[in-house]
């Protein structure tokens, strides 16, 4: 079975198609939406694309009322643990997402408004694979529902495919913000979403710091951050020394250059020696007082 492929167990995908069906025909009862359905059996009969009226009536203004009336009224005689897992529906997350990844057991979906959001989601319904081909990501979708179930996200099943290519430019806007995403929250895998986790100065600097392309786009929130602290500047000067370092090996292999250890400060190679304790003695030597440990050391191993 590939990534694609993989979906919620048999019993599980019942369990939610059962649900959301007495919720749909709730919802019918209360809107008069499609005359004809009056069961879980009439709604049965239709295809999903005739019942599209029906869930959108659902996602309304009042969606979390009508999700609590339902749970308060029960009447097709649920469960309590069936009526808890209803009730949690009303932290369901609509809107459009892009799909930029799969994994394992889900997909991501991509939410990149401010601030941006990676879900992992379940298919209930419809595997991700009869959609469309992991070559074609990121796919931008529209229309979608995300639910909690059973401790994780699934999508109910409808989901519009927006007819647009990314390329270029675009294409990496939207993988700085799936990074983004994950600095910030994480992967959520449950609902409600959990907080931002709180981030220290250290950490949003290194991340700020992580490649080009954030360099490039935090400039100025990483010129704030390495002037607050003597610590932020040796750590600015670090992640600049690593991310030069990865291009000095490559030039200094092809001098045909011997083992040796390199520091870097500001872009630039200040000293070298052949052992790293030979380095950090020049380093002493050199540097302006309190700043010997701000270069970064690097190990050429040809």
């Amino acid at each position: 079975m590939s990534e694609a492929d993989r979906r919620l167990s048999e019993e599980s995908e019942q369990r939610f198609l059962d649900l959301y069906a007495h919720l749909l025909v709730y919802v019918n009862d209360r809107f008069e939406v499609i005359e004809e359905i009056e069961t879980v059996a009439d709604l049965e009969q239709h295809y999903t694309d005739e019942l599209l009226p029906l869930r959108n009536t659902l996602y309304s203004d009042s969606t979390s009322d009508l999700i609590e009336d339902f749970v308060e009224e029960n009447p097709p005689g649920l469960s309590e643990a069936d009526l808890e897992q209803v009730a949690a529906w009303t932290d369901f997350v609509a809107g459009e997402f892009v799909v930029v990844r799969y994994r394992e057991n889900d997909a991501i979906f991509l939410d990149w408004t401010e601030p941006p959001q990676a879900y992992a989601v379940r298919p209930a319904r419809l595997p991700f694979a009869e959609l469309w081909d992991e070559s074609a990501l990121p796919v931008p979708v529209s229309s979608v529902v995300l639910l909690p179930f059973e401790g994780e996200i699934v999508y109910d099943g409808w989901i519009g495919v927006k007819n647009i290519i990314f390329g270029g430019s675009l294409s990496t806007d939207i993988d700085d913000e799936y990074e983004e995403a994950k600095h910030r929250f994480g992967i959520i895998d449950s609902l409600p979403a959990p907080e931002e986790d709180e981030k220290t100065d250290a950490e949003e600097l290194r991340f700020y710091m992580k490649n080009k392309r954030n360099r490039e786009r935090y400039a100025s929130e990483i010129e704030q951050l390495r002037e607050k602290t003597d610590e932020l500047e040796r750590i600015y000067h670090q992640e600049m020394g690593k991310a030069r370092a990865r291009s000095l090996g490559r030039e200094l292999r092809e001098l045909g250059l011997n083992e040796a250890y390199v520091a870097i400060y500001d872009d630039r190679i200040i000293t070298s020696a052949p052992s790293e304790s030979e380095v950090r003695e020049l380093l002493e030597e050199i540097m302006p007082a309190g700043k010997a440990d701000h270069p970064y050391v690097y190990h050429f191993d040809p």
